[in-house]
């Protein structure tokens, strides 16, 4: 036991040192689960309204996105709830749970910290089981949570039972992810590569499942994703799936101990390859280590914005069957009888994409601060190179990767599109009608640079400010919000292209409003102190 002394004394210093971000992300997986049970009940509280969904959502390009269709013969709220969510939430709490495994292991070995913890009479143990005990706290709430949202939230078709399996499907799930992070930064080389292996096999998972739900199940029954998804909660509740993953846990479990104890502190066992003896120019340079820096989760929102725009785009010949007589949708997407539907319901999408594709973007902004956090922002200003300099390096990639997602998803969106060939639609006019938010991005982003060069400590609030985007984008049509309030988005001032407006004065003042925080953001950050001078 001298192996995991003081483990309650570490996961109360843990705690303490990761209240807010621990329970910002155990309230932003809750509030997924709340807002998808809250939707589900609002809109599709008839039969006919839910048959409608279940007919498009049996397209192939939508079960790869969500799963393999069930309940369809009687697609209940609990069905659709089931069938549409469960990946998704999978997927957010694995995220969640390898982040937290991942901070609060390697990453405190590299940043000094486990060796601190070790000078006292701590166990050898004793700090990684502190983690996995933080990721357990935080999975029973969500797990326990969860059950209680669907059980007052939810319809008569969400049983007890289905509700109890889906808490602890969510729970089981992240422990799995979480416990996979420690077991495989045994191997890595340090907190980055322990996190880009993780992440990896997180979408392996998800591309198993996805070959498994659209054609060999096999392949599905080798994704935790997939196995879990097989339980069927409020459909056919299946136990055994659960039954299978406890026993592999326990034993990635048990292994990544027995690693841990075989390999230095600060080593992995796999060392890091010798890396070349000159770097390349563009490596040199600014923008060639800030891609660097982003490389991995960029090519992984490459394909996850690919495979969005695909999705969506292949349900569009469904759109009339999917929303006539849905007195909801039809509010929330303001329907005009003098226009398609399908063109409405295309502008609606083509702004929730717009808002997907700028979160890539912040990251770059936010990774400026977290190079800055670390000290290592001062080892760019060198030589000839400026603060206005290193932070336009920043901001440019930032706009750049707005302009590209946004086109890529775009593209990919209005070319699975047409193949549905829905009449009076054109390619041209959905690429052009998703370009057209790209000034609204940059606001978001001229927030994001504003924050940072003048209050770096809260520029996490930029993320707020996003999800009350999105609110105002899919709900202010629905709840009637005053126009003052829908006005504080920017996305609000779009254009809606596709509906035949003519909005070229608004973009411009978008384009000078982002120019405006942005060009105050690098005043601020020229004039403030860096945070670790």
């Amino acid at each position: 036991m001298r192996a995991f002394k003081q483990t309650g004394s570490l996961l109360f210093f843990s705690l303490k040192k990761e209240w807010l971000k621990f329970s910002l992300w155990v309230l932003g997986c809750l509030s997924f689960v709340l807002v998808g049970i809250i939707a589900f009940v609002s809109i599709y509280s008839g039969a006919a309204d839910r048959q409608a969904m279940s007919a498009a959502m049996s397209n192939p390009a939508m079960q790869a996105l969500f799963g393999k269709a069930i309940g369809l013969d009687n697609y209940t709220i609990g069905a659709m709830y089931s069938h549409t969510m469960t990946v998704m939430t999978l997927s957010l709490i694995g995220i969640h749970s390898i982040l937290l495994v991942v901070r609060n292991t390697r990453q405190e070995e590299e940043e000094g910290m486990l060796e601190l913890f070790r000078s006292l009479p701590t166990g050898k143990m004793a700090h990684s089981t502190a983690a996995l005990s933080m990721l357990l706290i935080s999975n029973i709430l969500i797990a326990v949570f969860t059950i209680l949202i669907l059980l007052i939230f939810g319809d008569s078709s969400i049983s007890l039972e289905g509700a109890i399996l889906t808490g602890i499907i969510y729970g089981l799930n992240g422990l799995f992810f979480g416990i996979t992070a420690l077991l495989v930064a045994q191997f890595s080389a340090n907190s980055r590569s322990a996190s880009v292996t993780a992440f990896s096999i997180l979408g392996i998972a998800y591309g198993l499942r996805i070959i498994g739900d659209t054609g060999l199940e096999l392949f599905s029954l080798l994704s935790p994703l997939g196995l879990l998804y097989r339980t069927e909660p409020f459909v056919t509740n299946q136990w055994w799936p659960v039954l299978v993953i406890i026993p592999i846990m326990m034993v990635l479990g048990l292994t990544a101990f027995y690693l841990q104890s075989k390999r230095d502190m600060g080593g992995g066992l796999f060392p890091a390859g010798n890396g070349k003896r000159a770097a390349s120019s563009f490596l040199k340079s600014l923008p060639g280590i800030i891609f660097r820096l982003l490389r991995m989760p960029l090519i992984i929102w490459i394909m996850a914005f690919v495979l969005l725009g695909i999705a969506y785009g292949s349900v569009i010949g469904d759109v009339e069957t999917l929303i006539a007589g849905n007195a909801v949708i039809e509010q929330i997407i303001a329907n005009d009888p003098s226009q398609s539907i399908v063109n409405q319901f295309i502008s609606i999408l083509l702004g929730v994409l717009s808002i997907a594709a700028a979160i890539p973007a912040l990251q770059v902004m936010m990774k400026a601060y977290s190079e800055e956090k670390k000290g290592r922002i001062s080892h760019l200003l060198v030589g000839n190179r400026s603060r206005t300099r290193v932070l336009l390096s920043y901001t440019a990639f930032s706009f750049l990767v707005s302009v590209f997602m946004q086109l890529l998803q775009t593209a990919a969106f209005g070319g699975a599109a047409m193949t549905s060939q829905p009449e009076g639609l054109a390619f041209k006019d959905v690429v052009l009608g998703g370009m057209a938010y790209i000034p609204a991005l940059w606001v978001l982003i001229g927030a994001a640079v504003f924050l940072y060069g003048w209050f770096p400590q809260i520029i996490s609030g930029v993320w707020g400010l996003l999800g009350f985007c999105f609110m105002i984008l899919y709900f202010s049509n629905l709840f009637d919000l005053a126009e003052w309030v829908k006005g504080i988005s920017p996305f609000y001032h779009v254009p809606e292209i596709l509906r035949g407006e003519e909005g070229t004065l608004s973009l411009i003042l978008l384009m000078m409003m982002s120019a405006v925080l942005t060009a105050s953001g690098f005043i601020g950050f020229n004039r403030r102190d860096l945070i670790n001078d």
